[in-house]
């Protein structure tokens, strides 16, 4: 009888061991869980400023319940370089990527996805998921069924030979295996990838992994289609005229401006009424796709534990100094964009007024997901500015360097020196739909520029010897370039700072930054 005890009281005393094991599991694992917030980007293509307010329901979910940035720019602004630099937190000089094309084929030459936010995240035991569009002439030279490194769930757009659109007849790299979509409603592609990323946050809603989503949609780029719902919406548009619409007197400006200005397709107010209307009505089916992420978190209990980003990868001009539409520009339309978080800790209706930049992203989710970053990073958090921190800067930087294009023949002949192999898709793809006008610049001679975005003006010198500047406190239109009657002393100190942005790396480029607060002279 006593031994019956014993071993009665054994297997009680067992079973609270057990019971106390399991206990302080969930509670740990709920802890860690707790603790490391999903992330979500919401990336547009194409996107600018004055498109804010047809995208209501993002403004209300997002901006409302979070903070807006009003001054956040996109370094070099055309898709790749923008989108590589958000992935690395670099510059484009130092990614090596200042151009639409090569693209893809380039980043991939370099290793660089070796090194990515998806890559730190996903060490850190994040499943990390891109839905959508990533890097522009991509799979080129990787092989039609390749998945970059870091990525636990992949559904990427791929690039094919006279492609028109990224809205229909496309094809998608799900997880290796390529998917073909037709035309029909159903394969729109901003409800697709909005399927998908519902798919995928109610996933980890069973198992409880935290996550990062990229849902990096097409829209409202062109060729501009909008979902068969939203066709009729908007009409009688009109869009919202600048002082610099259809700027006259050109004379002030670079070569280059000029000639696209007289040589590109002509663009009056009716071309762009009516594009604008269009880009408006595309919007509308990514604002529903956010509403319904928002609604997936919160029926889902995730939505107190996620920050929610929506951005741009570059601004878009239209008509603007008389230039047809599209960006790559270092004016305000190109490299100013939407950027909008909120979060845990983010307090509603906040508005970040400091400069910050694509470069910005990942070191910034880094510290929010307690993830370690690559040494190479140039860019800063923005955590400290959105009160996420007890350590608030005691600088912030004053400005950011602005670039685009390989500067000379022979970086830009060794840019493009790569062997596209890949049997399947042809180098001509790389010419998908971007417009003739994104790599201008770029491949224009004397086109390439290196500028200076500080708080109150822009400083640009063309790889022509021309340059720009303009006084944003007086000129925000940007309508007299007064580059020629600056103060020689105050004009060489801008050379000489800029002489050091555009090959600077990591502290440098930081310490730099922080430096900019020019006196206008």
């Amino acid at each position: 009888m006593q031994y019956k005890i014993k071993s009665k009281g054994w297997v009680i005393a067992l079973g609270l061991i057990l019971f106390a094991g399991i206990l302080f599991y969930i509670v740990n694992y709920t802890r860690i869980f707790k603790n490391s917030p999903n992330i979500i980007i919401i990336l547009t293509d194409d996107m600018d400023m004055k498109l804010l307010p047809y995208v209501p329901k993002t403004n209300t979910l997002i901006g409302e319940q979070g903070a807006t940035f009003t001054n956040y720019f996109i370094t070099t602004p055309i898709c790749c370089p923008s989108r590589s630099s958000m992935l690395r937190g670099q510059y484009s000089h130092n990614t090596d990527i200042l151009e639409n094309s090569p693209g893809f084929p380039r980043f991939f030459k370099r290793n660089e996805e070796a090194e990515t936010l998806a890559v730190w995240l996903n060490r850190e035991g994040y499943q990390t998921a891109l839905i959508g569009k990533y890097l522009n002439g991509y799979p080129v030279n990787a092989g039609r069924n390749y998945v970059p490194p870091g990525w636990t769930e992949w559904r990427s757009f791929i690039y094919q030979k006279e492609q028109s659109n990224l809205y229909y007849d496309y094809i998608m790299n799900e997880n290796g295996p390529l998917v073909q979509y037709g035309s029909t409603p159903e394969d729109y592609s901003t409800d697709v990838i909005r399927e998908k990323s519902i798919n995928f946050i109610n996933d980890r809603e069973t198992d409880r992994s935290p996550f990062f989503l990229l849902i990096s949609v097409f829209g409202p780029h062109g060729p501009t289609t909008p979902a068969p719902a939203d066709e009729n919406l908007f009409e009688g548009l009109e869009y919202p005229q600048s002082p610099s619409f259809h700027e006259a007197d050109l004379s002030d400006k670079p070569k280059v401006i000029r000639d696209l200005a007289s040589n590109g397709d002509d663009f009056d107010i009716g071309d762009a009424n009516n594009l604008f209307k269009k880009r408006a009505q595309t919007l509308q089916s990514i604002d529903r796709l956010v509403e319904e992420v928002v609604q997936t978190l919160e029926e889902n209990g995730q939505l107190d534990n996620t920050y929610i980003i929506f951005a741009s990868d570059n601004g878009f001009h239209m008509g603007e100094h008389s230039v047809p539409s599209g960006k790559g520009t270092p004016y305000e339309e190109d490299i100013r964009v939407p950027f909008m978080i909120r979060g845990p800790g983010i307090e509603p209706n906040t508005e970040i007024t400091q400069m910050t930049a694509n470069i910005d992203l990942a070191p910034t989710i880094a510290e929010l997901t307690d993830s370690k970053t690559a040494d190479f990073v140039d860019g800063r958090s923005f955590a400290s500015l959105l009160g996420l921190n007890n350590n608030p800067p005691a600088t912030w930087r004053k400005g950011l360097l602005i670039e685009i294009g390989y500067g000379d023949d022979t970086s830009f002949n060794n840019a493009q020196n790569i062997s596209f192999a890949s049997p399947e898709i042809e180098l001509p793809s790389l010419e998908y739909p971007d417009s003739a006008y994104d790599d201008y610049f770029a491949q224009s001679e004397g086109g390439s520029y290196r500028g200076i975005r500080t708080e109150n003006f822009v400083y640009v010198e063309y790889d022509s010897g021309e340059l720009e500047f303009y006084d944003l406190t007086k000129d925000p239109y940007q309508l007299e370039n007064t580059a020629a009657t600056l103060d020689p002393a105050f004009q060489a100190r801008l050379h000489e700072t800029l002489e050091l942005l555009k090959s600077c790396e990591e502290e440098v480029c930081r310490s730099l930054e922080n430096e900019l607060n020019f006196e206008i002279k």
